[in-house]
């Protein structure tokens, strides 16, 4: 394993040496971790939320050697407990083990419930926003489309809205200091460091649908379109990465100097990461948000969301090249396993 240059010590700005040794330590704990997490949408409206932690033998045996508590307690069913209450209302861990995984590794798989998938808070995935400390949290909404937007898809469909829990707000660009020649320097240096230490890291957090995904914006390209995928990555990024020139994507030192400098939406992470929904090698990093998930209403939320409390069917209004307005029609509008009705289009 590598270790930090000498010249670390002589960096003269205090402010770009906290932000180094700070991603050095944070790149050490990542390198050795992986982290995967799958929303799944049931037909009830519920979600079933699996979620696998791993920690590497060396970060295991580095805290072992550390006068603290031993890292694999955040493996351990209290610690899921304690996590859950953070994770919305009415969730429960329905399962939980541990067990051993290659190379010395240690893992934990969590799986909770919770009734309404609209009450589910997770930790954001979307770590280029600037005011991250401040919004962390993000939130999956369900709603029914009565009327045909070209954004939210055609009327008749639920639409699943990934966003953040509160509200954004640019970070002013006099706020943080541009850096010198020998601080981007310095931050060259680092790259190998910083390389080798996330070597074995996969970050990943996937919606999965019981029903085929579309999307609202009909110029929307994402994996799996062709196959009628019921799974869309929110985030997807590991050390195996490669960038739009067939490179290793952390191999990459534009793009590893804008990690460093903690510029995670930079020019180059972006142009680096744009073809993702066609190129399977790139990372998968939404900088711009995530378009609306465009579904068919299963029956049961149908029943609860297309007819109304006396039991009639609500009206659906489409463009006019659709032709005109009809009630809801269980028929037309509920998803068919077996690719009956107009959900199966």
């Amino acid at each position: 394993m590598q270790t930090i240059p000498e010249t670390m010590a002589d960096i003269p700005n205090r402010r770009t040496a906290r932000l180094a040794i700070a991603v050095v330590g944070c790149a050490m704990l990542a390198g050795c971790v992986q982290i995967e997490t799958r929303v799944k949408l049931e037909l009830d409206g519920s979600a079933t939320i699996t979620e696998r932690i791993r920690f590497s033998q060396r970060l295991l045996d580095l805290s072992a050697s550390l006068d603290k508590s031993h890292l694999s307690e955040f493996l351990t069913k209290s610690a899921a407990l304690e996590r859950m209450k953070h994770m919305g209302e009415g969730i429960e861990l329905i399962e939980h083990e541990i067990r051993d995984a290659e190379g010395g590794a240690r893992e934990s798989v969590c799986v909770f419930k919770i009734p309404d998938i609209r009450d589910l808070r997770y930790v954001s995935p979307f770590l280029a926003a600037s005011d991250y400390a401040e919004r962390n949290v993000v939130v999956f909404d369900l709603a029914p489309v009565y009327e045909d937007r070209w954004y939210f898809g055609g009327a008749g469909r639920m639409v699943v809205d990934v966003r953040m829990a509160e509200p954004g707000k640019r970070m002013p660009e006099e706020a943080v200091p541009a850096a010198t020649p020998l601080e981007l320097q310095r931050l060259r240096d680092l790259q190998p460091v910083f390389r080798d230490m996330l070597s074995g890291f996969r970050f990943r957090l996937v919606f999965e649908s019981y029903a085929p995904l579309r999307f609202g914006r009909g110029y929307y390209r994402w994996r799996g379109s062709a196959a009628a995928t019921r799974e869309f990555d929110l985030i997807d990024i590991s050390d195996e990465d490669m960038d739009n020139f067939g490179w290793g994507f952390l191999e990459n030192e534009e793009v590893m100097l804008e990690l460093l400098k903690g510029e995670l939406a930079g020019a180059n992470v972006v142009e680096h990461v744009k073809e993702q929904g066609t190129n399977l090698t790139l990372p998968v990093v939404h900088h711009g948000g995530v378009p609306p998930i465009v579904i068919p209403p299963s029956r049961e939320l149908f029943d609860r969301y297309f007819v109304d409390e006396n039991g009639r069917p609500r009206m659906l209004e489409f463009h006019e090249r659709r032709g005109p307005g009809r009630p809801a029609d269980p028929e037309k509008d509920v998803y068919q396993e077996q690719g009956l009705g107009r959900a199966a289009e």
